[in-house]
């Protein structure tokens, strides 16, 4: 496949309403939209306390109908038919079941799958957003690659395989740490609020860990590229960067591209009574993944990496008032002084 998907299609981004996805929704409505289809968004959550936060706020640029409801509850669904349905807010089967089991009614179109089976059901693809964060981690092979082991326990396993069991003809995608425009939750924006402010950068471990960062567009991208596009049905693929970062790495971009001069402090997470998430944006060890399968299948390419968005993400920083703003450093102040920084 070439790029462009089909045009014409009625697509259906059900969107989270919060967290590191949510903007994923909005710029994969935007490619839908680019490519000519009709594109409905079903967002979780209340609308009046939404509408006004990123990336929600966006969604008067994109012409597209909007429906706020609840993705659990079939009653406050579009009442209209769509080729293919995106989840990008389920994280377990609980949520995503009744989503599921309204597009796989028996109506409309017989499709066969990779396997041989045949799908009888309202869509042609439903494309669930699950997460890189559920393989299980793997001190050998570090780099994911799509068949690796996976966390039996994680909710985004037990709905890829309700998917299968129900022969729903499915995408399922795996993104991992995701920066650009118009996101709700940081990124590259934790080692901006430190180097800009010429503070000590506190780094777990080494700092050689690896890491993937990608541009929301280029993921966006990924995402369309599989509707109407039978030969992506009933497989999964990473959705990342084909490049990684090292730790160090990013603070070293940062600080080249804000003309600053970082100080990176390295400590032992362990011991110190860091609760999950704290003092540190990302997973401590190593947490990247191949893309060669979306370039493979989908003839995807992205367009950036984060070397070449990195002065202009600073300049995003500097324009949004972030640097005037009041940041909670109590964290690295606690690390700091653990390693007597």
């Amino acid at each position: 496949m070439d790029g462009a998907s089909p045009a014409g299609r009625a697509e259906v981004p059900v969107n989270t309403k919060g967290g590191g996805h949510a903007f994923l929704g909005l710029h994969l409505a935007r490619k839908l939209l680019s490519q000519g289809h009709s594109v409905t968004i079903l967002n979780d959550g209340d609308q009046e306390k939404l509408s006004k936060k990123a990336p929600f706020k966006d969604y008067a640029s994109l012409g597209a109908e909007v429906v706020w409801g609840n993705p659990a509850d079939p009653a406050s669904y579009p009442a209209a038919s769509f080729d293919v349905v995106f989840d990008n807010n389920g994280k377990d089967l609980d949520t995503c079941k009744p989503l599921i089991d309204h597009f796989k009614v028996l109506l409309g179109f017989v499709q066969q799958l990779g396997n041989g089976q045949l799908a009888l059901g309202k869509v042609k693809n439903y494309v669930f957003v699950g997460s890189a964060g559920a393989y299980a981690a793997d001190d050998v092979l570090p780099m994911h690659v799509e068949g690796d082991k996976r966390k039996s326990s994680a909710g985004h396993v037990q709905v890829e395989q309700y998917l299968e069991q129900e022969a729903l003809p499915y995408t399922v995608f795996q993104p991992l740490y995701i920066y650009g425009p118009s996101t709700a939750k940081d990124c590259e924006q934790w080692f901006m609020d430190r180097i800009l402010r010429d503070r000590p950068v506190p780094i777990p471990g080494p700092g050689i860990q690896l890491t993937s960062l990608s541009h929301v567009e280029d993921l966006a991208d990924m995402m369309a590229r599989v509707a109407g596009n039978e030969a992506a049905v009933g497989h999964h693929f990473n959705a990342c960067s084909d490049r990684c970062i090292t730790f160090d790495g990013i603070v070293k971009a940062v600080a080249a591209a804000a003309g600053k001069e970082a100080k990176i402090v390295h400590y032992d997470p362990s011991g110190l009574g860091l609760k999950k998430g704290e003092g540190f944006p990302f997973r401590t060890g190593h947490f990247f993944a191949s893309a060669d399968k979306a370039k493979r299948v989908l003839g995807w390419r992205p367009a950036h990496n984060f070397l070449g968005d990195v002065e202009q993400l600073v300049k995003d920083y500097l324009a949004s008032g972030r640097l005037d703003k009041e940041v909670d450093f109590a964290a690295d102040d606690k690390i700091l002084a653990a390693v007597k920084a």
